[in-house]
């Protein structure tokens, strides 16, 4: 449970700072070309990863199992990402590192053997 909350309070500070940082570099841009440009797309799950996380933080299953799933995709578009590019990003290689690590702790939650 304590592992659950250091992560769900790791995950909204992640998406709280992508949302502002939006926010605050808001380009409508078409053609999606700048790195920055707003992704409506980008933006639900941003969202949509804060409220889960904060009831991640409160402690309820769905947002266990939502956080997760929310993880293995951003480590499936942090390697399509490094495939596309060819190069290895430490940035992106840490953040990918900490997906699956959150994604392998939230979706396969360690049970204790009755005694």
């Amino acid at each position: 449970m304590k592992t659950q909350r250091i992560l769900g309070i790791l995950w909204l500070v992640l998406f709280t700072f992508t949302i502002g940082l939006w926010l605050w570099k808001f380009r409508p841009n078409p053609d999606m070309e700048s790195g920055l440009a707003f992704h409506p797309l980008g933006v639900l799950l941003s969202l949509f990863g804060a409220i889960a996380s904060y009831y991640l933080i409160r402690g309820a299953q769905w947002a266990r199992f939502a956080i997760g799933i929310v993880a293995l995709a951003l480590v499936a578009l942090v390697i399509s990402f490094m495939w596309k590019l060819g190069r290895w990003n430490e940035v992106d290689a840490c953040f990918g590192i900490f997906a699956l690590v959150s994604a392998a702790i939230l979706l396969f939650p360690r049970r204790h053997a009755v005694a």
